[in-house]
């Protein structure tokens, strides 16, 4: 996988760049190893710091809304006077105001600021600690808004993390939230997740017996039927695969084996065929299948081979993992609901690797989900190898401590100033491929543009800079993203200035494009799997400091930040060559550039010969309809938050002919937290919280509904209604966005076991799910359309199969899933606890987690002093965050 891949060259430049000439770095290097030892404390003081008299309109903070922190340096070692240092940090909320004027704080890229001190600093004394209170724009409620591995420099000594935040261990560095800093407002009506008030979240449910989830498939066929008798696998199975590829059989042959039922000549023998001929009407399309477990074999038709597949998946989900393997004797006829059943997973922000990569592909054919939205490249990194431009993964897939940027991107994120990257070679990429087309999972590239892409941007000029001084002038031009007569400033979503955004207006652009589709289109073709969907990307291609909650210092506008505006400019306002763009008449203002560079690189993409395009809706929203565009289909990511407006937007997209893949944030972002906790992970900006049971009671085709059985991110019930006609949605997607998900587990733990409830929603449709009608108000806590209680029982059932069944195959697939923490209380001197999914394994300490034992709910064991209380995953090798029970 070419990780840390640098050309000779570039690794010479960067010895030389970054730490300088070894004499001078002598001086410097002490200092900088001294300050690797000061020990670092976050506190957050104040989530709501408007309402303790803090001017945040004045600070420009956007809706005039701030917090206060408090950074802590100690120093246990001897004084440091120097002034001649820096201290790099990230951080995603912007720093306002630093209330010490020791020190000041420099925004440079991204989410990367620099600590100095100022010519009053009076330095470090030995055995003491400085305090530096900070006001940062926003609020910050979860500990992991807080970064790790700061780090020192000085000159040219090479740069060294602060040596308590090189950890994934954020309690190393971050103090505990305390009292309401939980809440973004004072009227904030979200749950706090603690024992207690998880015992009573979860007082609904109960283990139930093995028998009542016998013959339950997941994801739900469309209709089963179970018969009374059981067939025994423990003598393995005897698979006829011949209606499927090579490939694929083998797929079905490891996972029989992985879940302890081998091949066997003499085993209980599974039939397979293809026969479309054997569907009709909802059941006869792609993905179909009719199941017969009998009592002497199984038969399974597909109406494609797809179907073969998702049929045998069936019976591998009846199979335990431990125990016998008897499974019930039943018929199923099935199919999906929807014909695009994806999960998206960003590699760009923090890179995540090819084995990683293929777990996640295994799983996602175990749940029938079939489209992996491989997002490869963002403003912080490009992570795909494209023959005859190797500096997009030699300078935009690696990140370092390079202030020139010639190199390498600077870094971001929390990876420290070392060399950080990882790209997929041109094989990897294949092998990624191949592995997705066995296990019928379509991979759609996102190569997003013309926003979110710095990394390109910061690639081509090194290629620019390159060539150019070889004077080669027409090849540095080539392929150059940037317009340099262009000097707007603009601020992108994540802090970036126009370096953030490939110049749509340029012939160059276009031939980088065509160029980066070409060979990865080459890629497919050669695994056998041609692009079916060419992704755009098209997202927030604006500038944040024009949004509504700014206002100009001139003329204020109270609960906005306060900006000089004239000084703001929307992207490429003041390039040269988008001026002229405008002036021929071909596009309408600056406004419509992204929406007129996606028509235009959807002439690419037909003539590339794939027929459909995709983008997240905002980057579209300038077109007149669908068939503004050149390929024969078009979908879109539909991304507007329900509260915000959502359950009536997305109606628009598909009136206008969109292929609506339903992507919401309060529902299917999974980079946000499972529960309200501030020891929970994620950003948070669409929902305060997203678990296994939200996820399953969402309805992705009747959009107003959800206002009955959700909340807006403050935890307050809103109204959902749409006057306009639904042509019904063509898909559902789950997001893993990764900018605070640095790594392969905790990428995992983001993802599952969520992905199960996703791919239960995108392939069944629940009875409780209400047909979408013009007109029909749902309003949250008071109207009653939604069968809550069919709802409750579904939900019961689904929750003690993940508990007692699925999470121990993805044990068996080496998936570090998220383990909930359970619900308990003291009462009467008795612990007594419960589990969002039934079926774990609860465990409780009362010796501050010495040794821990196993929770039985039929003895509800006596305690007294502290008691924690944990799960365990099913193979005893993981376990949840404990937590304290009150008394």
């Amino acid at each position: 996988m070419n990780r840390f891949k640098l050309s000779a060259l570039a690794v010479l430049a960067a010895t030389a760049g970054m730490f300088g000439a070894i004499g001078n770095a002598m001086a410097d290097q002490p200092l900088v190893d001294r300050l690797s030892q000061l020990k670092l404390n976050i506190k957050i003081l104040d989530n709501r710091a408007a309402d303790s008299g803090v001017d945040c309109a004045r600070l420009g903070a956007d809706w005039a809304a701030c917090n206060k922190v408090l950074i802590t340096l100690a120093n246990d070692g001897q004084a440091i006077t120097a002034k001649d240092w820096a201290i790099y940090f990230h951080s995603p909320r912007q720093t306002l105001e630093v209330g010490n004027q020791q020190f000041r704080i420099t925004h440079l890229t991204g989410d990367l600021y620099k600590l100095e001190p100022t010519d009053a600093f009076r330095g470090f004394p030995a055995n003491q600690a400085v305090d530096i209170p900070i006001v940062a724009e926003y609020w910050q409620l979860f500990k992991t808004d807080f970064l790790p591995r700061w780090y020192a420099t000085s000159g040219d000594a090479k740069p060294k993390v602060l040596t308590n935040t090189d950890t994934e261990d954020l309690d190393r560095f971050v103090a505990p939230f305390t009292g309401d800093q939980w809440k973004r407002t004072k009227e904030d009506k979200n749950v706090l997740m603690t024992p207690a008030s998880r015992f009573t979240r979860n007082a609904d449910l109960q283990t139930l017996p093995a028998a009542s989830l016998r013959g339950q498939i997941i994801p739900t066929p469309m209709s089963v039927q179970v018969h009374a008798q059981d067939i025994d696998l423990g003598n393995g199975v005897a698979l006829a695969l011949d209606a499927l590829d090579q490939a694929t059989a083998n797929v079905v042959r490891d996972r029989f084996a992985q879940l302890g039922v081998p091949s066997a000549a003499a085993g209980y023998p599974i039939k397979t065929e293809v026969n479309p001929a054997s569907f009709s009407g909802k059941m006869a399309q792609p993905g179909a299948y009719i199941l017969t477990l009998g009592e002497k074999e199984a038969r399974i038709t597909g109406f494609d081979q797809s179907g073969v597949f998702y049929g045998l998946q069936s019976i591998l989900s009846l199979i335990p993992l431990h125990g016998d393997k008897k499974i019930a004797a039943l018929e199923a006829r099935d199919a999906p609901r929807f014909a695009y059943r994806g999960l998206f997973l960003d590699v760009a922000r923090n890179f995540h690797h090819k084995d990683a990569v293929l777990r996640l592909l295994d799983q996602m054919a175990a749940y029938k989900l079939n489209k992996f939205h491989f997002h490869l490249t963002d403003d912080e990194g490009w992570r795909i190898e494209i023959p005859g431009l190797p500096e997009l993964t030699e300078v935009g897939g690696q990140r370092c401590h390079d202030l020139s940027e010639t190199t390498c991107l600077l870094p971001q994120y929390g990876q420290g100033p070392d060399v950080y990257g990882g790209f997929f070679s041109r094989q990897d990429y294949i092998d990624i491929l191949n592995y997705a087309q066995a296990r019928h999972i379509e991979v759609i590239p996102e190569i997003d543009m013309p926003a979110h892409a710095r990394a390109a941007v910061i690639a081509m000029e090194a290629r620019y800079k390159k060539l150019h001084a070889q004077g080669k002038q027409q090849e540095a031009q080539e392929y150059r993203l940037v317009d340099p007569t262009d000097t707007s400033n603009t601020t992108s979503v994540q802090f970036f200035n126009r370096q953030s955004y490939l110049n749509p207006c340029l012939d160059s652009s276009t031939r980088f494009v065509d160029k980066v589709m070409g060979e990865i289109a080459k890629m497919h073709q050669q695994a056998g799997q041609p692009i079916g969907t060419w992704h755009f990307g098209g997202d927030e291609a604006k500038n944040i400091r024009l949004g509504a909650g700014y206002t100009d210092v001139k003329k204020p506008e109270a609960g906005k930040g306060m900006l000089d505006l004239n000084k703001e400019d929307k992207p490429w306002a003041k390039s040269q060559a988008c001026q002229r763009l405008i002036d021929s008449g071909k596009v309408a203002d600056m406004a419509h550039l992204p929406s007129y560079f996606g028509q235009e690189v959807s002439k690419l993409v037909k003539a590339h010969g794939i027929d459909r395009m995709q983008a997240w809706q905002d980057g579209l929203k300038d077109a007149k309809d669908a068939k503004a565009f050149a390929t024969s289909r078009v979908g879109v990511n539909f991304w507007d938050t329900l509260y915000w407006g959502g359950f009536d937007s997305v109606n628009d997209w598909a009136n206008k002919g969109y292929e609506v893949v339903v992507s919401n944030p309060d529902y299917v972002y999974l980079d946000f937290p499972y529960e309200v906790n501030p020891n929970d992970s994620g950003y948070y900006w669409g929902t305060r919280f997203s678990d296994e049971r939200k996820i399953f009671s969402f309805a992705p085709d009747n959009m107003p509904q959800n206002a009955e059985t959700s909340v807006d991110r403050d935890g307050n019930a809103f109204t959902a209604k749409s006057d306009k006609p639904w042509p019904g949605a063509y898909g559902l997607s789950a997001q893993l966005w990764s900018e605070v998900v640095r790594t392969d587990p905790q990428m995992e733990y983001m993802i599952f076991p969520r992905a199960l409830s996703v791919a239960e929603r995108a392939w069944h449709r629940a009875e409780w799910e209400l047909d979408y009608q013009a007109g029909r108000e749902y309003k949250g806590g008071e109207t009653q359309f939604v069968d809550t209680k069919k709802l409750a029982q579904e939900w019961l059932i689904f929750a003690n199969i993940l508990g007692q069944r699925e999470l121990a195959k993805l044990d068996a697939g080496g998936i570090s899933y998220r383990l909930p923490v359970p619900g308990a209380r003291i009462v009467g001197g008795r612990l007594e606890a419960n589990i969002a999914l039934p079926g774990l394994t609860i465990e409780y300490s009362t010796d501050g987690g010495q040794r821990w034992q196993r929770y039985d709910d039929a003895a509800r064991p006596a305690v007294q002093g502290e008691v924690q209380i944990r799960s365990a995953s099913p193979d005893g090798k993981r376990f949840s965050r404990a937590e304290p029970v009150a008394a």
